[in-house]
């Protein structure tokens, strides 16, 4: 079965991709800030209790509410194989991209969220509750090229070709079991996770172009997708830059090493550029201003070593 945008005049084309989705797929609600001309094509192939779907579409944000559920309670998971793109996929308190050859899981019984900065396009592999009884890592990221992740990706790459694609299928779905297997799945995926993007940032703090396209870029992700990591998070990214550049002032403003540099210079190596923001920041954040703070460690150095 194939559905397309095309079919729908240009205004209603993002209203009758709503539709399609939902008809393609459990309850889902897609957003995105394209309306006129939107494009998107969906390929499904029914599989018995399994179905795979082929998305090619433009940037949108999919999501699946508690009212998504409430409408459609099938229990199971979607795997999600990147072919073309970067996707942010979240599910809980997890959060991981997924890079063109990698694959993550998402449950239905838990609201869920895909962000595509971009043009994008995935196979969506839907797997009964029963051929997956567990544990399943969701929102964590599956390499396909190699090992059992690679014969995964293989057989749902063949599916649309396969005499008996119903059998393929099913073996698919016991091979993703054996690749969701602890000792097999890495679930940190640190080069695509929130940690990454705070590592980065402290590893740049100094550097005059630290912006999040800059992030996005040495991560290889849309600026868009970027900001999702943070979303829902305490600190936004400029708030965890401003944080981890104070945090980093006040501590080679504490070192008897850094002692003869200017609080000036402290603030630059910490990637402050105006001096007069620093210190209100610097006072916000610690009570004090930066050279009373130092004034009080030599002070309390003075004292242990008279």
């Amino acid at each position: 079965m194939h559905w397309s945008t095309r079919e729908a005049a240009p205004r209603e084309q993002f209203a009758y991709w709503r539709e399609l989705i939902c008809a393609a797929f459990l309850a889902l609600t897609p957003e995105s800030d394209l309306r006129g001309g939107f494009t998107g094509d969906v390929t499904q192939w029914p599989l018995g209790a399994l179905h795979l779907a082929r998305i090619t579409s433009q940037r949108q944000t999919v999501r699946r509410t508690r009212a998504d559920i409430e409408r459609s309670p099938v229990r199971g998971y979607y795997a999600n194989l990147q072919v073309r793109g970067t996707s942010l996929m979240a599910q809980g308190d997890r959060v991981t991209l997924l890079h063109p050859g990698e694959l993550g899981l998402v449950g239905t019984d838990a609201p869920f969220r895909f962000e595509f900065g971009g043009d994008f396009q995935q196979l969506s592999f839907f797997v009964p509750l029963d051929l997956l009884p567990g544990p399943v890592p969701t929102a964590a990221a599956l390499d396909t090229r190699a090992g059992v992740g690679a014969a995964v990706r293989l057989a749902l790459e063949s599916v649309p070709t396969a005499r008996r694609p119903e059998r393929l299928a099913f073996h698919a779905a016991g091979m993703l079991g054996v690749a969701l297997e602890p000792t097999i799945l890495d679930p940190v995926r640190a080069p695509r996770t929130h940690r990454a993007a705070v590592q980065d940032i402290e590893d740049h703090l100094a550097d005059d172009d630290l912006a999040p396209a800059a992030t996005a870029r040495r991560l290889g992700v849309s600026v868009r997708l970027l900001h999702g990591l943070f979303a829902g998070r305490p600190e936004s990214y400029a708030a965890t830059v401003r944080r981890l550049r104070l945090a980093k002032a006040e501590r080679d403003l504490r070192d008897p090493a850094l002692s003869h540099l200017r609080v000036i210079d402290v603030a630059t190596e910490a990637g402050f550029v105006n001096v007069a923001s620093f210190h209100r920041a610097f006072r916000r954040a610690f009570g004090r201003t930066p050279s009373e703070l130092r004034n009080l460690n030599i002070s309390a150095r003075t004292q242990l070593h008279p």
